[in-house]
């Protein structure tokens, strides 16, 4: 346990299929496999050791973990021997020092491995406006993101120009070039580098996520000027994501932003991860396309019957997530009892 590094602990997570990695001072190490947490019997980590790991996840810069140590708490990316891709979040909890590593693909997984909806194949098509992935937390957001973008790599000549917060997965060029941009590394915020944007020559435009109003209002400008803007938004479903992206405006403002909206915005992809009968878990979703019906109904804000009209047009590369996990439900996916709940509000 003395000569302990960070390295052995990220071979063994690769070994045994874990998605996240649960480190503390004065603790064992915890492993998320099939997204139930498993502890590791070895011995508990002490203060000294626990530093130790983080420099080797800051890669001994001092100056980084001593900026970290003052502000608490801090996201950033490591790459392991094996080019694997971890996102680390480092936190302090009742005065120790903890973190938390998600296992990235070091290969990006295909719009069919990863079980995606056969509609969302037409984002990778879309020449401008604005999509959308959606869903509070742990649903694996980026990682459908990256399969569209790595669809539209092997399909189209294009500039891809990408600001993540940290980046977690490297792109390699195809038809395709990339320009991978770093918040704090290589830019100052998401809206600083989405303004910059428009001198870059970028063809697509992938925003991480869109956190505040400035980033919102410069990713807006951005998809009006004939570009491709693709972001994440933590909201559950298509009405609550309009509602969101409006609500980050003033109430003076928001009704030109509405009609904002109506021009731009192309699609929503909400998903989020259900438990699959036997073993790992699988998506459902509702996919919101913006047709003329739907977008009057924003530009009146009746936004109450956007969920009706998805449901009417669901033969025409739209979804509800209740018909799709029932869908599921009925081809012996998944159980009804693993979802029902997402819905009560709905019945």
């Amino acid at each position: 346990m003395a000569n302990l590094t960070i390295w052995p602990i990220l071979d063994h997570c690769i070994k045994i299929w874990a998605s996240d990695i649960h480190i503390s001072e004065w603790e064992r190490i915890w492993f998320r496999i099939d997204w139930e947490l498993w502890k590791v019997w070895w011995s508990v980590i002490d203060r000294i050791k626990t530093r130790q790991i983080l420099l080797e996840l800051l890669s001994d810069d001092k100056e980084v973990a001593k900026s970290f140590l003052d502000k608490k708490d801090t996201d950033f990316a490591y790459i392991h021997t094996d080019w694997t891709s971890f996102r680390v979040n480092a936190f302090f909890k009742l005065w120790k020092l903890a973190f938390v590593l998600r296992k990235i693909a070091s290969t990006p997984k295909t719009i069919e491995e990863l079980g995606l909806p056969k509609w969302v194949e037409k984002f990778t098509k879309a020449k401008w406006w604005l999509i959308l992935v959606t869903w509070p937390t742990w649903s694996w957001k980026s990682t459908s993101m990256i399969s569209i973008l790595d669809a539209i790599n092997k399909s189209r000549r294009e500039h891809i120009l990408t600001i993540e917060d940290p980046i977690e997965f490297i792109f390699k060029d195809d038809k395709s070039i990339f320009s991978q941009r770093e918040i704090w590394k290589d830019t100052h915020s998401f809206a600083t580098a989405l303004r910059a944007a428009m001198r870059e020559d970028p063809d697509i435009v992938m925003v991480w996520e869109m956190r505040d109003k400035e980033t919102v209002e410069a990713a807006m400008e951005l998809a009006e000027t004939w570009h491709l803007v693709i972001s994440t938004l933590h909201t559950a479903w298509s009405v609550q994501t309009i509602t969101r992206l409006v609500n980050f405006f003033h109430p003076e403002l928001q009704h030109s932003v509405r009609y904002k909206l109506w021009d731009i915005l192309f699609w929503v992809l909400s998903q989020r991860l259900i438990k699959k009968i036997g073993w790992w878990r699988v998506w459902i979703y509702e996919i919101m396309m913006m047709t003329p019906w739907i977008r009057n109904l924003i530009r009146s804000w009746d936004l109450i019957q956007i969920s009706n009209t998805i449901e009417m047009w669901q033969s025409d590369w739209m979804i509800s997530m209740k018909n799709y996990a029932d869908n599921l439900r009925d081809n012996w996916i998944i159980k009804e009892e693993d979802y029902i709940n997402y819905f009560q509000d709905d019945m």
